[in-house]
């Protein structure tokens, strides 16, 4: 297996330095490129090609989000670590939205951002704990939200399951051959049948649930895995 390709994305060249040391110590990652703000990312990551962006939320010209929809608008196969100071619950929020792999805070350490990686390239999602424990911290309990999530129907769970994956509504609407209004509107009652706001707070839910990883028999069945 060839090595973890990543493009460091952040304002900061102290930062960026200073992590391309400790990945280049790493025998399974190699750093192939970086940049200082939005626009120098979209076209380094065009340039390389790189497996991982890592990138912070807030840059330049665009900041991370920004450059994350601007690189999948023209087609660019890579996946997104977001690593930022920033944990508040409108930025957890927008991450989730924009269906990012990898969320780790700064604050975190170092084996924090590796087992990141890694496990962003073998295909899984990473949250870090931190951020984890703050949206769920104000969720109701493991056993309420199971009779929850059971009154949704087979296709709400089959979305959600989806949308838990960090696809977009077109991309569910696609794979399940349907409409991106329809794939919306069914989002819409899945987040009044939860009784939460955000797209971001269902996903934190399914996630603690367990419904991404340990799906039910009859949603993998009929998603086709």
């Amino acid at each position: 297996m060839g090595k973890i390709t990543v493009v460091i994305a952040d304002d900061h060249n102290l930062f960026r330095e200073s992590v391309r040391k400790v990945l280049d110590m790493e025998s399974d990652i190699e750093v192939i490129g970086e940049a200082r703000d939005g626009q120098e990312t979209i076209e380094v990551v065009e340039r390389m090609s790189p497996q991982i962006v890592m990138l912070d939320i807030r840059m330049p010209k665009f900041d991370g989000i920004e450059v994350v929809n601007k690189l999948r608008e023209k087609g660019v196969n890579c996946a997104f670590v977001i690593i930022t100071a920033l944990d508040g619950e409108n930025q957890i929020t927008r991450v989730s939205r924009a269906g990012i792999q990898g969320y780790v805070l700064k604050s975190s350490g170092l084996a924090e951002l590796l087992t990141a990686l890694r496990i962003v390239a073998s295909g899984g999602r990473y949250v870090d704990p931190q951020i984890a424990s703050k949206l769920l911290s104000s969720f109701s309990p493991h056993a309420e939200f199971k009779e929850k999530i059971e009154t949704l129907t087979l296709k709400e769970k089959q979305i959600l399951y989806w949308i838990s994956h960090g696809l977009s509504s077109r991309e569910v609407a696609k794979r399940m051959i349907l409409s991106n209004k329809t794939v919306q509107n069914h989002m819409s009652q899945i987040l009044k049948k939860l009784e939460v706001q955000e797209k971001g707070q269902a996903v934190a839910l399914a996630w603690k649930w367990g419904l991404p990883e340990h799906a039910p028999s009859e949603i993998m069945d009929s998603a086709g895995e």
